[in-house]
C-alpha cells in the first residue's frame, strides 16, 4: 500500500480578514509541522471489570510549525506583523483550511476542512551563521466546517467561495433524493451530496440568461431527462455560463440499489 507523502497534506492560512479572506499556502521556508490533536480522555474503572474504560471526550488540536524567515512570503509577512505588533486577542484570530490532497478529487476538488484559529508566534531568531527561524503555533478553535477545496494560485473553497450572481441557479431539481445542503435560489453553494435508491434520476436546472450544460459521469443530460446512475458514486455537474463567467455545480450522488 502506498505511503502518504507529506506534500499531499496542505494547509492554507487566511492572511486577509474573515470578511475578505486571502488564502496563502503554508510551505515556503517550513521545515516541519504536525497537528497535535491533544485528545481529552476520561478513564473509569468499573467495579465489575478488571480493565479500565477510556473514553475520548474531545480534542484541543494545535498545529506546531517550524519555519525559516522568508521575506516576501505572504505567510511569513503576516506572522512577522503579528510578532512585531505583539498582537493579542482578536488581532491573532485567523482561519486555516487543511486539504487532504491524497484523497480522490471530485472535479479537481479535494476533501478539506476550514477552521477558525488563533496564531501564536513562539520563537524568532536562531544560531549564528544560520538563517532566522520563526516558529509558531496555530491553535484550532471549535469544530471544522467540512467541504472541498480546489488548490491553485487562488484556492476555491466550494462551500464558501460561491457562484457569482450571474450564474446562481434559480432552480436545481432532482427527481428523487435530497440534496445536502438543501438547495435554495438565494444560496450559492457549488457542492452537494445525495443518496438515490434508483437506477436513474431526472435532472432540471434553470437560470435566466445563462447557458447550462448538465452531465452525469461525463454524459450530457438534457433538461428534465433522466440521468443514468451506476451503483455507488456518481458525479453530476451543472456548468452555468453567463457572459465570460462560468461556475460548475457538483452533485456527488450515491446510488444505493
Amino acid at each position: 500500500m502506498p505511503k502518504v507523502k507529506r506534500s499531499l497534506f496542505k494547509t492554507f492560512l487566511n492572511t486577509g480578514t474573515i470578511e475578505e479572506p486571502v488564502w496563502s499556502l503554508i510551505g515556503s521556508g517550513v521545515t516541519g509541522g504536525a497537528i497535535a490533536y491533544n485528545p481529552k480522555v476520561e478513564e473509569e474503572h468499573y467495579i465489575h471489570e478488571d480493565s479500565a474504560t477510556t473514553v475520548v471526550e474531545g480534542y484541543a488540536p494545535k498545529y506546531g510549525i517550524e519555519a525559516s524567515a522568508i521575506v516576501g512570503d505572504a505567510v511569513y509577512d503576516f506572522l512577522d506583523g503579528l510578532r512585531i505588533g505583539r498582537s493579542v486577542f482578536d488581532d491573532v484570530l485567523a482561519e486555516v483550511v487543511n486539504v487532504w490532497a491524497y484523497k480522490t478529487p471530485i472535479c479537481g476538488y479535494y476533501p478539506a476542512e476550514r477552521v477558525l484559529c488563533t496564531v501564536q508566534v513562539d520563537e524568532f531568531g536562531g544560531e549564528g551563521g544560520s538563517s532566522v527561524k520563526l516558529n509558531y503555533t496555530v491553535n484550532l478553535i471549535g469544530d471544522p466546517i467540512l467541504g472541498r477545496l480546489l488548490p491553485g494560485t487562488t484556492p476555491i473553497w466550494s462551500n464558501l467561495v460561491t457562484a457569482s450572481a450571474d450564474t446562481t441557479l434559480t432552480t436545481l431539481v432532482l427527481g428523487s433524493g435530497m440534496l445536502t445542503p438543501l438547495f435554495a435560489s438565494d444560496k450559492t453553494n457549488l457542492f452537494y451530496t445525495t443518496s438515490i435508491a434508483a437506477a436513474a434520476v431526472s435532472l432540471e436546472s434553470t437560470k435566466s440568461g445563462a447557458t447550462i450544460v448538465q452531465k452525469c459521469n461525463g454524459v450530457v443530460v438534457d433538461q428534465e431527462d433522466d440521468a443514468d446512475l451506476e451503483l455507488g458514486e456518481n458525479i453530476i455537474t451543472i456548468e452555468v455560463t453567463a457572459g465570460d463567467v462560468t461556475d460548475i455545480y457538483v452533485i456527488q450522488a450515491t446510488r444505493t440499489e
